[in-house]
């Protein structure tokens, strides 16, 4: 799923001409605790509540207390969903803008439905397992992982990626079957770590418990 499918139509942009007080009422009345603020028709940058609730005279416009960071982060339209994710935990942005080819403002994406989705990709217990590799830098490779769970008649449907310390990487895999005995084998003897293996049911005999595990290892 690419950002421009994922864009928000709901949730609308802040001008450069907003003043501080209808940016502040705006975030709050959304829930949201920082927003993109667009001039024609580019990013100019990111209006964040706290720093707003610190400026003295509400009356202000945001691009009288906000500095144009031409370097402001974002995602382009044909960014997909495992590129989006990274780039926003990296920023610390909840919301973040989508830009065109000529990186003109398109819209925003915001973690919330990021999470309901990857929530119900996790929960759908139709869709089989999740195997959780944990493996040096260096040897990840998606395309021979992919290769692998293909040679035993699955699929890899989804993968998550997180940076580990001392060089290591946590990676997430969800499989199209709930069969993954052979898949983990290959795995193994591939060199790779089989940490956790989830909704498999010739792993283990765990029931509706693994989805909490699954939920909590992906901090949704």
């Amino acid at each position: 799923m690419t950002a421009k499918e994922l864009l928000n139509e709901s949730i609308n942009v802040l001008r450069h001409t907003d003043t501080v007080e209808a940016a502040v009422g705006y975030l709050n009345g959304q829930g949201l605790t920082e927003l993109p603020v667009v001039k024609n028709k580019f990013l100019y940058n990111y209006a964040r509540i706290e720093n707003l609730n610190q400026v003295d005279d509400h009356s202000l416009r945001l691009d009288e207390v906000i500095a144009e960071n031409v370097h402001a982060p974002a995602v382009f339209h044909n960014h997909h969903l495992y590129e989006i994710v990274p780039i926003m935990a990296v920023s610390e942005l909840s919301v973040i803008a989508v830009l065109g080819e000529n990186k003109e403002f398109e819209g925003t994406i915001d973690q919330r439905r990021i999470n309901k989705l990857i929530t119900e990709s996790m929960t759908y217990r139709g869709l089989g397992a999740v195997v959780v590799l944990d493996l040096e830098d260096r040897d990840f490779s998606p395309a021979s992982i992919c290769r692998w769970v293909e040679e035993n008649g699955a699929k890899v449907i989804g993968m998550m990626v997180k940076s580990e310390e001392m060089g290591r990487l946590k990676v997430n895999l969800k499989l199209n079957t709930t069969v993954s005995r052979n898949i983990v084998s290959t795995f193994q003897r591939q060199g790779y770590k089989v940490e956790n293996v989830y909704l498999s049911e010739d792993q283990n005999g765990q029931e509706d418990r693994e989805i909490d595990m699954v939920l909590k290892f992906f901090d949704l």
